[in-house]
Formats: C-alpha cells, structure tokens, sequence
C-alpha cells in the first residue's frame, strides 16, 4: 500500500487549498504593490481599485495550485511543481508587462534605476511564488505517515 489513507488525500487536498490561497494573497499583494511602485516611478497616477487587487490575488491563488499540490510529493516532484508555478507567474507577468512597456519607456530618465528594481523584484516575486505555496502548505499537511513496518530510528538512551 501506498501509504496514503482517504483522511490524508483530503488533508493534503485542503492543505494545498490552503497553500495557493495565501500564496496568492501574499505574493498576489507583493507584486500589486511592485505594480504600483512601478506605476508611480514611471510618473503615472496609481489608479488601482479593489476589485483589481482581488482579482490579481485571485489570479495568484489559481498560478501556486501546481506548487501546493505537489508540496507532500518527494522532492524532485516538488522542485518539478515550483518550477512550474514559477514559468507560468513569471510568464503571466511577462505579458502583463508588455502591455505598460510604453510607459516604462517613455518615464523620466532618473526614474529609470527605480523601475528596473521592481523588475528584479518582480522576478524574485515569480521565483518565491512556489516556495510559498510549498512552506503553507507542508505546515497544514501535518506530519507524514510512515508506512506500516517502518520504525523511526530510536535516539540513544543515556547512559
């Protein structure tokens, strides 16, 4: 047998569940926050709304499902699942940026320094994304069940 029980399926399912959602939230908010220093730094007005916000912290909720899925696999799966939810936030935001690239180019040249900082942020930002997801995750899963047969290794008893 596997290992794996009906109770520990679903406690990794809602473990994941739980690690997009504060991944999304957290990286979610650290790259609106990019988005809006960006904004500013290319001396155009931060016009972000609410609902905005939400939707971005919904989009990266959705992007961490490959990382928080894979956060109970063996490592090499989990390495595989953040490298996966790393492409697609580093793509999205990729084509996200294109569609402001006017302004970035047209922004005053002083400003040029602040702005490729948050680009390297943003980078950072799709780096960590799965690694989120991966940590909060792992916490809510809980301990891993040891197969029937397999004994932890005793510490020695003092003598």
């Amino acid at each position: 047998m596997s290992g794996f029980s009906g109770r520990r399926v679903v406690r990794v399912l809602v473990a994941a569940a739980g690690g997009a959602v504060v991944a999304g939230v957290v990286v979610g908010g650290a790259a609106r926050l990019l988005m809006s220093l960006i904004a500013v730094a290319a001396a155009e007005e931060s016009t972000f709304t609410f609902v905005g916000s939400l939707g971005i912290v919904l989009v990266f909720a959705v992007l961490a499902v490959p990382a928080a899925l894979t956060a109970a696999a063996p490592a090499a799966v989990r390495v595989a699942g953040r490298w996966v939810t790393a492409a697609l936030t580093g793509f999205g935001m990729a084509t996200n940026g294109f569609a402001d690239g006017a302004a970035v180019l047209l922004a005053p040249d002083g400003r040029m320094t602040y702005i490729a900082a948050a680009v390297v942020g943003f980078g950072a930002v799709a780096v960590a994304h799965g690694q989120v997801a991966q940590v909060v995750a792992r916490r809510l899963t809980g301990p891993v069940a040891r197969p029937s047969g397999q004994v932890a290794a005793a510490a020695p008893e003092p003598a």
